[in-house]
Parts: structure tokens; sequence; C-alpha cells
């Protein structure tokens, strides 16, 4: 009965917005959330469910959930588009950019700031008073360890946390380390994530060392995906046939500044180089089901 009630409660809270979301995330959760992700091309609609997994990866589902409760994701594009991935999760599109591929930033830091009870995981000092808004690398490259576990692999459909390479920058945060036992100074390039993400088209046979995997589509949703790709593959095909490079052509290289509201990049230059869909393929939502 006290389960029934548990699960009553919780769901009554999923309606809740913000001051439900600290309830949610500090009271009601579970093992393995649950999201719904609605993605739309070409005047289709593709929604996918995933299972999400704590413990594989804590910090880095509590970050997401967060940003899909406050509607972050909610509008944005894949801004960056390959046979086996596609990235999302900073950017939305505007027809009149050209410039940029019709790309239009989303200040992550900015808004990120504006959020209530937004569960910190990396701060610029010890003591922990000054708080980043990034995220704890949760993966090999950061010397973090899933003791007799594993992370998750990058199977088809599976979610994965991004950040832009900063390998030049020798800066250190301060974490807390996932068993609880106190603090833990890292690099920031390994602890930099914000809000991109990608979503795996193909499969590997191992985990990824430097990015965090944290959620796996469902399984009654792999149809829907690979229903996306053969939709995509078909315009393709349907508009640029007759291009040596189909794929180009459809996502031409685009050069963009990046990370500049990033206060530890400062007056670093860094440039990244997308190949951006002309028909956007929009994430018209990111819905947590399931806390």
């Amino acid at each position: 009965m006290k389960k029934i009630f548990n699960k009553a409660v919780c769901g009554l809270l999923a309606g809740v917005s913000v001051f439900g979301s600290a309830v949610m995330l500090g009271g009601c959760t579970t093992n393995h959330p649950e999201v719904e992700m609605q993605i739309a091309f070409n005047g289709e609609k593709y929604t996918l469910e995933y299972t999400l997994y704590r413990k594989f990866a804590p910090n880095t589902v509590t970050h997401f959930l967060q940003l899909a409760e406050e509607g972050y994701y909610n509008e944005l594009v894949v801004h960056d588009y390959s046979d086996d991935k596609l990235y999302t999760g900073g950017y939305k599109y505007d027809a009149n950019k050209a410039d940029d591929g019709g790309l239009v930033y989303q200040n992550y830091f900015d808004i990120v700031k504006g959020y209530e009870n937004y569960e910190h995981s990396v701060w610029a000092d010890s003591a922990k008073n000054v708080p980043t808004y990034t995220l704890y690398g949760e993966f090999s490259a950061n010397n973090v360890k899933m003791g007799s576990g594993s992370f998750l692999k990058q199977d088809f459909g599976s979610l994965t946390m991004f950040y832009t390479d900063k390998s030049s920058n020798d800066d250190v945060v301060t974490v807390e380390k996932i068993d609880g036992s106190g603090t833990d100074t890292k690099e920031y390039r390994y602890n930099s994530a914000t809000s991109l993400f990608y979503i795996q088209l193909g499969s590997s046979a191992s985990a990824s060392s430097k990015y965090c995997t944290f959620a796996k589509l469902k399984e009654g949703s792999v149809d829907t995906l690979e229903d996306l790709q053969d939709a995509i593959k078909a315009y393709i095909d349907s508009v640029y046939g007759e291009e040596t490079t189909p794929e180009k052509a459809f996502a031409p290289d685009v050069s963009v500044a990046v990370d500049e509201d990033d206060p530890y990049v400062g007056d670093a230059d860094y440039e990244a180089t997308y190949n951006v869909p002309k028909q956007p393929i929009k994430i018209n939502y990111v819905k947590v089901l399931k806390f």
C-alpha cells in the first residue's frame, strides 16, 4: 500500500513546475527515470521514449532532468549532423541567419543561473561557494571509477552528454565525489559540459572514454528512430540525389564561434565546424515522464 501511495505522490508532483522539480529531484527519484523526446523533420513527428540510468551517471541524469523539466531543450535543433550521430542541445533555428547556418545559440549560463534550486556538481573553489554551472564528467578520462560496474555503451539511440574540446585549457575545479566521500580536484576541460548532447545512430562495442552516456532508447521506440533515419535519407536522395556528396549538400560545413559565454574560456577563440542540416531537424520537446 505504501508503494502505491508513493507512486501516486510522485505522479502528482510530476505536474508541478519549478518548486515541484526540486521536490522530485530530492525526494521522489528512481534509479531509472524516463523521458519522452519528440523530434520533427520535414512535416512529420517522431516520439521517442528513454530510460535514464542514475547508477552509471547520477550527476548527468539529474542535470539532464532539470534542464528538461525547465523546458530548456524545447524547440532546439540538430546543429551537427552525421550518419551516426545527431548533435543537439545548444541552438535554435532562424532561416534569416544564413551566415551561421540558421543557428541561434542559447545563452546557457545566463539561462540556468535563473533556475531555482539548481543542483550543482562543479565549483570554481574548494569551499564550493562559486559554482560553475557545468557538469561533472562521469567517464574514465576524468578518472571516475565505477567500482565493479562499467559505463554505459553507446547503443543505437543512446544519449550522451557532449562538450566542445578545450584541450588547451589547464584550469582546475572542485567536484563532489560520486561515492559521497568528499571533494576532489579535476580539470575543467572534462567538467565543462553544459546542455549539449548527441543521439547515437550507430552502435559501439564500448563506452566512450571522454563523454558520458546516460540514457538508452526504449525497445518500443527503436522503430520510430529508424523511421526518422529513413526519412532523412529519403529526403537527401530526393532533393540532393545528383550531388557528388548528398550528405554535405544537405548539411554543409558551417564554422561558428563557441563557448563565448563560458567564463573559463575568456578571450580564447574556440571555433567549431558543424554540418548544419538545411532542412531543420527539430527537438519539439523533452518531457520528463518519471523522476
